[in-house]
């Protein structure tokens, strides 16, 4: 896996990364993208648990790949991305009010196109903003 296309801050190890996308390629591919998508936008801190978070001051992004089975072993990548407010959009799965100024939008990225489209850098710009503080 070729971490040199994914910005890190040296807190995430690539063997971190290796085991997480191993034997998905497809799902590091739309991973990969959102990264550099985020990088991008500036400064984030990036976390490797059973989820892939971004945050700043707070988190704003949590990438994880969703039923993960032996005729799906790739998974399907899903993002979650907290707002100030509810952003409704065709591309958002569900939003959830999880606090007085805080919506978690779950966004589906089936293809590396939904990880490059103009919609999701929109979301991506205003969850970053969030993340701020």
């Amino acid at each position: 896996m070729d971490l040199t296309t994914v910005p890190y801050d040296g807190r995430v190890t690539s063997q971190e990364l290796d085991a997480y996308f191993d034997d998905r390629p497809e799902s590091w591919e739309v991973f990969a993208i959102l990264a550099e998508r985020i990088n991008a936008l500036g400064e984030a801190e990036m976390t490797v648990g059973s989820q892939i978070s971004f945050g700043r001051e707070r988190k704003f992004a949590w990438f994880w790949l969703y039923n993960v089975t032996s005729r799906n072993p790739s998974g399907v990548p899903h993002l979650m991305l907290a707002l100030d407010h509810e952003r409704q959009s065709e591309h958002v799965r569900s939003v959830s009010q999880v606090g007085k100024h805080r919506w978690n939008h779950q966004i589906v990225l089936r293809t590396a196109a939904d990880a490059r489209s103009q919609w999701l850098g929109e979301f991506l710009a205003l969850a970053y903003k969030y993340g701020g503080g």
